[in-house]
């Protein structure tokens, strides 16, 4: 329905404020006082008959509607009537009264003006009427029609964008009719109305939730601009506080970002009015960007949430995003800051490899990988030591590969860095997803190049991708693992300096296992006599956390997730890659009490060149546990593909000490909690004195 002109706050204009959403109530509010209005555009601007066929049939073609000024035959009010016209080809216009005002008998009203709303501008055309009746009227259009020039700040309708307001004990329920960069117009539903005046205090701040379906698009807190009752309910006009999101404020650490980049813009769906724009990126990071826009035509606002945006770079790539306005500044022209909430990883990995190859002095960091040189660099680096060729070298054709599948066609659950000179590779480390919500770093090796060292190059470029990437919730990325040999003095002053300085397993957490590899036997061995072998039920599953917590108080249990394995779905995400990763847990019983926790891990051979991820897990909560019980349980359990040997990592690692068995080595896995990633970047920063940004 139609509503007043001219009021306080964002209504001081000249402009229609017309709902999309029709309202139902017992007479149309369609009064209008402001004859002073149109004596003022009697002295502005005119427009010729042409351009005004032209914007009549815009608007036909859009389905918006026109107004008819009518003046009532015996009280001399004058009234807003809503109408909806026919094509016009330049001469007559022939429109139709809205189906709501049917049985008001509009044909006995004296028509004075017809009321345009277009562009942010009023047009106020008076054409000569030739027929009135009941179904509408057909008038002969003017020469010329006056019209307001654009309003200060422009305000856009909505399109079905659902409003709730909060404040206190009061609360209601409504629509947003439309907004500009400074307030929002709500209309509440008439059974708030009464609650409203009771309970509402105008003095005080309410909070504003707009959202569609499962979609909020914005939650803040507002004050009070001025209400309006009618038979409809109330509209409110709300105007947000000018308050940064507390999870975007300034980061001590921030990857660096990107200026003056030709041919990059954002495109985005806008939420509350279902319409697409575009706009010229001024500057860009993997966490965010900033655009600039006319303030005459700025259709943002601080706080708003995004979901449908895209980073296009010269139409040929695409990057979408979730995004969120977290600032505007006011200069030459408006300038919005927009932070990247959610991206998919295939999304992330093409808007880093897209900054990566801005022109810098950084150094040579090439993504495409030949095999043949990755190979070089691990044998001659000494990462494939002659006791791991020997352990692997029989499958050598099956990880050859699939490392060309996890370098060329799995960007979802890997990503790989290498440092390249002339085609050399000098420098590589690598991620995988290997758990649900948890990242594994590893195959980080490197040689050094004219007598300088370059593993923290690798290093530096994998800490600088995955400090954005963290924080997007389609990465996964609770958890960073590491494997590392005890003793190896670069690993000890990364990981294990940070996680000792730490001293606390919540945030980074240090789990030492025995490493032994078992051959496979022709046929499984017997469990002893009183020792059972079954998948864990809740309760296996509930002491396995109580036993893991007593001694290491560490992430790992975190990492396995094993109370929610159902839910699991990383392996169907590999299935879709053409490869293999699951992983289950097996309680190990003595007459009806738990022993040991088997956890089998599956994945392709080489995956993991020190095949970490493809063996089994033993976790001995008995200590007095026989080792052949357990050999003859991993014997028994199903393998999905047959091999010779199979590793096993057994905790705690004084277990195999205890029980004299011959461990071949031990391995410390590093966990760390992705919460507290920049503290960990912050100690690399000060350890290695390395600017990581």
């Amino acid at each position: 329905m139609i509503e007043n002109l001219g009021e306080r706050g964002i209504c001081n204009d000249t402009a229609l404020c017309e709902s999309r959403v029709p309202v139902e109530e017992n007479r149309p509010s369609w009064l209008f006082r402001h004859n002073d209005l149109i004596r003022d555009m009697m002295s502005g601007e005119y427009i010729k008959k042409r351009k005004l066929t032209n914007i009549l049939n815009h608007i036909h073609f859009k389905g918006d509607p026109l107004y008819a000024l009518l003046k009532h035959p015996q009280y001399d009010e004058e009234i807003l009537a809503k109408v909806h016209p026919e094509p016009c080809l330049g001469e007559e216009l022939v429109c139709r009264w809205d189906p709501a005002y049917r049985g008001y008998k509009l044909e006995k009203y004296r028509f004075e003006y017809l009321v345009i709303n277009h562009d942010q501008s009023i047009i106020l055309a008076q054409p000569r009427i030739l027929t009135l009746n009941d179904d509408g009227l057909t008038m002969q259009l003017p020469e010329s029609s006056p019209v307001t020039s654009k309003r200060q700040v422009p305000r856009f309708q909505c399109n079905h964008v659902k409003a709730e307001l909060m404040q206190n004990g009061f609360q209601a329920s409504g629509e947003l009719v439309n907004f500009n960069a400074h307030a929002f117009r709500v209309r509440l539903q008439a059974a708030a109305s009464s609650a409203l005046f009771y309970w509402f205090k105008p003095d005080l701040p309410v909070t504003i939730r707009l959202f569609k379906g499962d979609n909020v698009f914005y939650v803040g807190n507002c004050r009070h601009i001025y209400q309006q009752q009618n038979g409809s309910g109330v509209e409110i006009v709300l105007s947000p506080a000018q308050v940064q999101g507390t999870q975007h404020k300034e980061q001590m650490i921030r990857n660096p970002r990107k200026e003056k980049l030709q041919s990059l813009s954002a495109i985005f769906e806008h939420p509350f009015m279902e319409k697409t724009f575009q706009r010229k990126i001024i500057d860009i990071s993997t966490s965010g960007f900033s655009i600039s826009d006319k303030s005459d035509s700025a259709v943002l606002v601080p706080g708003m949430i995004i979901p449908k945006m895209t980073v296009t770079y010269a139409g040929l790539l695409k990057i979408s995003c979730k995004a969120q306005v977290v600032y505007r500044k006011d200069e030459s022209s408006i300038r919005f800051g927009i932070a990247i909430l959610d991206m998919g990883i295939e999304d992330y990995n093409k808007l880093n490899q897209l900054l990566n190859n801005v022109p810098t002095d950084d150094e040579d960091m090439i993504n495409e990988v030949d095999t043949e040189q990755l190979w070089d660099l691990l044998f001659d680096s000494n990462f494939i030591y002659p006791a791991k060729y020997k352990h692997i070298q029989a499958f050598r054709e099956d990880f050859q590969t699939t490392y060309k599948k996890l370098y060329n066609d799995c960007p979802a659950i890997a990503k790989h860095f290498t440092y390249q000179k002339d085609g050399r590779i000098y420098s590589h480390i690598s991620l995988l997803r290997a758990y649900e919500r948890a990242w594994m770093v590893h195959h980080h090796a490197a040689r050094s190049m004219e007598g300088s060292p370059t593993g923290l190059i690798v290093l530096k470029k994998m800490i600088s991708y995955l400090y954005d990437l963290r924080r997007f919730p389609s990465a996964m990325l609770d958890y960073f693992i590491c494997y590392f040999r005890p003793g190896n003095k670069f690993t000890d002053r990364i990981y294990t300096g940070f996680a000792k300085g730490k001293s606390n397993p919540r945030v980074c957490s240090l789990d030492l296992f025995s490493y032994i590899t078992h051959t496979v036997k022709d046929a499984p061995s017997q469990l002893p006599e009183g020792w059972s072998l079954q998948e864990c039920s809740n309760s296996d599953l509930w002491e396995l956390e109580q036993f893991y917590m007593h001694h290491s108080g560490g992430l790992l249990w975190d990492v396995l997730d094993m109370k929610n394995h159902e839910r699991h779905t990383l392996a169907d995400i590999y299935a879709q890659q053409g490869l293999h990763r699951k992983w289950q847990a097996m309680a190990l019983h003595f007459s009806g009490e738990l022993k040991a926790v088997v956890i089998k891990e599956e994945s392709d051979a080489g995956i993991n060149l020190s095949d970490l991820l493809n063996g089994f897990k033993v976790f001995v909560i008995d200590p007095e546990t026989p080792m052949d019980a357990i050999l003859a349980a991993v014997e028994n359990i199903t393998r999905v593909k047959s091999t010779e040997s199979y590793p096993l990592l057994i905790y705690p690692a004084e277990y195999t000490k205890d029980k004299d068995v011959d461990a071949e080595k031990d391995y410390i896995m590093w966990i760390l909690n992705a919460q507290h990633a920049n503290e960990f970047i912050e100690y690399i920063m000060k350890r290695f004195r390395m600017n990581i940004t």
